[in-house]
């Protein structure tokens, strides 16, 4: 989950209304100070924003992106939807851009859409697509960089690398960051960033899968100010031999500590780490990696203390509890979602007694959606969606928050 500022995105899924805006407005003002060029600050500042309509947006395996109002209920609604990459396994949002982002691997660019956040329309910005520079294909993922000087756009790439650039006007990319690219491993895929809560100055972390690693590893750098990367002593962090590590997530819990959680896709578990909040490395949690279902893939946080894990051998969906320390713990019996394989989005329904987390399901065309107790943190299935083209990455945007 991704927004302006990295923490309160996080907390928007734990806090009421009043208590979100209070720390947005507490962590816009440490990270960049009131009066800044940043449009949501300036906007924040004096005046708590309204959240704007929320949209759910698709990739799919045809050069269509699928966009869906979200109704009080969760309910989903088709909105025009505009032309976009075909296959795209990555999408990367931030409103303080206005934009969503959506690779493009077969011809090493990105794309970016300015988004209304009023009708939920997309528009190609000034510029798209923008291409890497290198000749490899990918990004295999992107991802934009938490707040303040880290909030740059970062793409893994299939040679070994990491490509950083600094963002331009409305959205756009400007220029390659210092040292870009980055060596990193053999072929890294997916990335989570973690802000280092513990230093005594703004400081942050990126982590990427390695699955062509035959540990398993876990390659972690710090992010300089200038948004360069550069490793952390113990860079790569084992895993499992063989074990194919795919999505990460980083999660904080409700005394701040830090969790780096890694599907394990050949080895059906998930394995855990705590994040030293002051170096941003890795220290493996007791008792990972722990048991998941077959092929887990796509990782994310839910309410609180909340971890979900799609499971593309088997079709299902589980949630697990996160200790205080870390250790995942099964929540009831893993939940049918069709032929689900894809992405996942939760977005959280604060007036229902349950909240909606929404599957991609390509193979039937369809979004399967899984109902999210409030209270007790249960799931149960909650029904499905047709959609026009086979859907495989999701994200949800309600402005200033971005969900995934």
């Amino acid at each position: 989950m991704i927004v302006v500022c990295s923490e309160e995105a996080s907390m928007a899924k734990r806090s009421p209304e009043f208590l979100i805006c209070f720390l947005i407005v507490g962590l816009c003002m440490t990270f960049w100070g009131c009066g800044t060029s940043s449009h949501f600050c300036g906007d924040c500042c004096g005046n708590c924003p309204a959240q704007g309509n929320p949209f759910l947006y698709a990739t799919t395996t045809s050069n269509q992106i699928l966009g869906f109002s979200i109704a009080s209920t969760g309910a989903l609604t088709p909105i025009a939807s505009p032309t976009g990459p075909a296959n795209s396994q990555s999408i990367a949002g931030n409103p303080n851009w206005g934009t969503l982002l959506f690779a493009d691997s077969p011809s090493n660019q990105v794309v970016v859409e300015s988004l209304n956040i009023g009708t939920g329309s997309l528009t190609s910005a000034p510029g798209s697509p923008f291409t890497l520079g290198s000749a490899s294909g990918g990004p295999n993922s992107i991802m934009i960089g938490p707040a303040g000087p880290y909030e740059n756009l970062y793409a893994s790439e299939p040679n070994g690398t990491i490509i950083g650039y600094t963002p331009g006007n409305a959205g756009t990319l400007a220029a390659p960051l210092p040292g870009s690219p980055y060596a990193a491993g053999i072929a890294p895929t997916h990335m989570a960033f973690a802000q280092l809560t513990s230093s005594s100055s703004l400081a942050a972390s990126l982590y990427a899968s390695d699955s062509s690693d035959l540990n398993g590893g876990i390659l972690a750098f710090a992010i300089a100010s200038d948004g360069s990367l550069s490793p952390i002593t113990g860079s790569p962090f084992a895993t499992a031999p063989n074990a194919g590590p795919s999505y990460l997530l980083n999660t904080t819990n409700n005394t701040g500590n830090q969790f780096l959680f890694v599907s394990l896709s050949n080895a059906g578990q998930i394995a855990g780490f705590s994040i030293d909040n002051a170096t941003g490395a890795l220290t493996p949690i007791p008792g990972s990696p722990f048991t998941a279902g077959k092929g887990p893939g796509t990782l994310i946080d839910g309410s609180a203390n909340q971890l979900f894990v799609i499971n593309t051998g088997d079709h299902t969906v589980e949630a697990f509890n996160v200790a205080s320390n870390g250790v995942l713990t099964p929540m009831g019996s893993p939940v049918a979602v069709g032929t689900a394989s894809g992405g996942m989005a939760f977005y959280p329904l604060s007036a229902l007694s349950y909240s909606h987390l929404y599957t991609a399901d390509a193979d039937a065309s369809s979004i399967e959606i899984v109902n999210v107790d409030n209270s007790s943190g249960a799931i149960s299935a909650g029904g499905t969606v047709s959609a026009t083209s086979p859907p495989l990455q999701l994200v949800v945007d309600a402005f200033p928050f971005v969900f995934q």
